[in-house]
C-alpha cells in the first residue's frame, strides 16, 4: 500500500510485522519449489543429465527478467510488484507440477519443456520480484534497526525452512515417487500465493515507485565506464559458472551415482541449507577484516573441495563422508557472492549503485547462466564419450575432474579484483 507520505513509526512496526509472517511462509514455500526438488523431480522423470545442467543455469539465466521488476514498480510501487512476480512464479512452479502428468500419459519431450520453461519463468519472476526489495526494508525501518531486522527476516526465513524440509523428508520417507514430489510442489505454490497477502499489506511512501520510473538509458555509459563495475561483472559472471558447474551436479553425482532415495538426498540440502544460515552469521563477524576481494576468493576456493571431493568419493556410500561436498555447496557461492557484495559497495559510488547493480544482476546471472549451461553440457558429453558410459560414479568423478583442470582459469577472474582493491586503498 503506497501512502504517499512518510511512514509514521506505528505504519513501520506494522509493515515489519507482515515482512517477517511474509518471510516465514515464503521460507515454507521456497523448500517445497527450491532447486533440490526440481533437481529430484527431473531425475524421478529420468530427465538426462543435460537437462539437469539446464535447470541448473536457470536460476541465473532468470535474472533476464529484472528489468522487468523496474517496470512494474514504477506502476505499482514495490510491495505490489513483489506481490504480483510472486503469484506468477507460483503459477510458474504449476506449469512444472504438470509435467508429471504430461510425461506419464502424453508426452516425455513435451514435459521436459514445460520443466524447463517453467523453470525458467520460476526464477526470472523471482528475480523481477525482489529487485526492489534492499529499498523497501530501507523504508519500513529506522536506519539503526535495519541491520538487525535484515537478520530476523532471513532468521523467520530459515527457521520455517528447515521445518519445512524436515517435513518433506518424513513425506517422501512415507512414499517416494514422482506424484508425491508433484504434490509437494503444488504445496509450495499454495505457500507461495499466500504469501503474497502478507506482502500486499506493507505500507510504503511511494519514493521507491517514484524512483524506479526514472529512465536509467543515459546512466548506462558512464557506468559501464566504470573499471571497478566490468571486472565485478566479470568476476561475478565467473562464481556462477563455478556454482552451476558443481552445486546441481553434486546432487546429481548423489542421486545417479550411488543411487540413495529422495529423503537422503533432502537430509543433504538440509545440510546446505543450515551452512547458508551459518556462514552469513560467520561473515557479519569476519568480513570487513577479510575485505570483499578477500572473502570472495575464499568462497570461490570453496568449488574446488567440491571438484575434489568427487574425484576421491569412496566407491560404495557412506552417509557422514557426504556431508563434505554439500557443506561446501553451500559455503562456496554464500561467501562468494557476499564478497563480490561488499567490494561493490567499497568500489561503486552511491550515485551509480542502482544502475550498476541492476547491469551487474542482469550481466551475471544471464550470460553466466547460458555459459554455465553450455560449459556443464560440454564436459558431461566429454565424459560421456571418454567413458563410453553415464550415470555412474566413474562418469561424475570424470566429469569433476575436468571442472577441477578448468576452475583455475576461472579463478584468475576472481583474483584479478586484487588490482581494483589497491587502487582503491590508494
Amino acid at each position: 500500500m503506497i501512502t504517499g507520505r512518510a511512514l509514521t513509526d506505528g505504519e513501520k512496526r506494522f509493515s515489519q510485522r507482515y515482512n517477517l509472517i511474509y518471510n516465514a511462509v515464503n521460507g515454507i514455500s521456497y523448500m517445497c519449489l527450491g532447486e533440490t526438488v526440481l533437481i529430484l523431480f527431473a531425475v524421478q522423470l529420468e530427465c538426462s543429465d543435460i537437462v539437469v545442467a539446464v535447470l541448473g543455469g536457470m536460476i541465473h539465466v532468470g535474472f533476464l527478467l529484472l528489468p522487468l521488476g523496474k517496470w512494474m514498480t514504477a506502476r505499482v510501487g514495490a510491495a505490489n510488484s513483489q506481490a504480483d512476480f510472486w503469484v506468477c512464479r507460483n503459477i510458474a512452479a504449476l506449469l512444472v507440477a504438470a509435467a508429471a502428468p504430461t510425461a506419464l500419459y502424453w508426452s516425455r519431450p513435451l514435459a521436459v519443456a514445460m520443466i524447463v520453461t517453467g523453470a525458467f519463468f520460476f526464477y526470472g519472476f523471482r528475480a523481477a520480484g525482489v529487485v526492489m526489495n534492499q529499498p523497501l526494508l530501507g523504508e519500513i525501518c529506522d536506519p539503526g534497526e535495519l541491520g538487525s531486522f535484515i537478520s530476523r527476516s532471513w532468521a523467520y526465513f530459515y527457521a520455517f525452512g528447515l521445518v519445512a524440509l524436515l517435513a518433506i523428508s518424513l513425506v517422501l520417507k512415507l512414499s517416494s515417487s514422482v506424484w508425491t514430489l508433484c504434490f509437494i510442489i503444488i504445496a509450495g505454490s499454495i505457500f507461495g500465493f499466500v504469501s503474497t497477502g502478507f506482502m500486499r499489506r506493507i505500507r510504503e511512501t511511494g519514493q521507491i515507485r517514484d524512483s524506479a520510473a526514472q529512465p536509467f538509458a543515459g546512466l548506462i555509459g558512464p557506468v559501464w565506464r566504470n573499471l571497478f563495475v566490468r571486472h565485478q561483472l566479470i568476476a561475478g559472471m565467473v562464481c556462477n559458472i563455478g556454482t552451476v558447474l558443481t552445486v546441481p551436479m553434486s546432487m546429481l553425482a548423489l542421486k545417479r551415482g550411488y543411487h540413495v532415495p529422495d529423503t537422503q538426498a533432502l537430509l543433504y540440502s538440509l545440510v546446505q541449507f543450515g551452512t547458508a544460515a551459518a556462514a552469513s552469521r560467520l561473515l557479519a563477524v569476519v568480513a570487513d577484516r577479510l575485505g570483499g576481494r578477500r572473502t570472495a576468493l575464499i568462497g570461490f576456493i570453496g568449488y574446488f573441495f567440491i571438484a575434489l571431493f568427487w574425484i576421491v568419493a569412496p566407491a560404495r556410500f557412506l552417509w557422514p563422508l557426504l556431508i563434505v561436498p554439500f557443506f561446501f555447496c553451500s559455503f562456496g557461492p554464500v561467501i562468494a557472492v557476499t564478497g563480490l557484495q561488499q567490494y561493490f559497495l567499497r568500489t561503486v559510488e552511491k550515485s551509480q549503485q542502482v544502475v550498476a547493480s541492476m547491469i551487474i544482476a542482469v550481466g551475471t546471472g544471464v550470460v553466466s547462466g547460458l555459459l554455465g549451461m553450455g560449459v556443464c553440457s560440454l564436459l558431461l558429453k566429454i565424459a560421456g564419450c571418454w567413458l563410453g558410459e553415464t550415470g555412474t560414479l566413474g562418469y561424475y568423478r570424470l566429469y569433476f575432474t575436468l571442472v577441477c583442470v578448468l576452475l583455475p582459469l576461472l579463478g584468475v577472474f576472481v583474483y584479478r579484483l586484487e588490482r581494483d582493491d589497491e587502487n582503491v586503498s590508494r
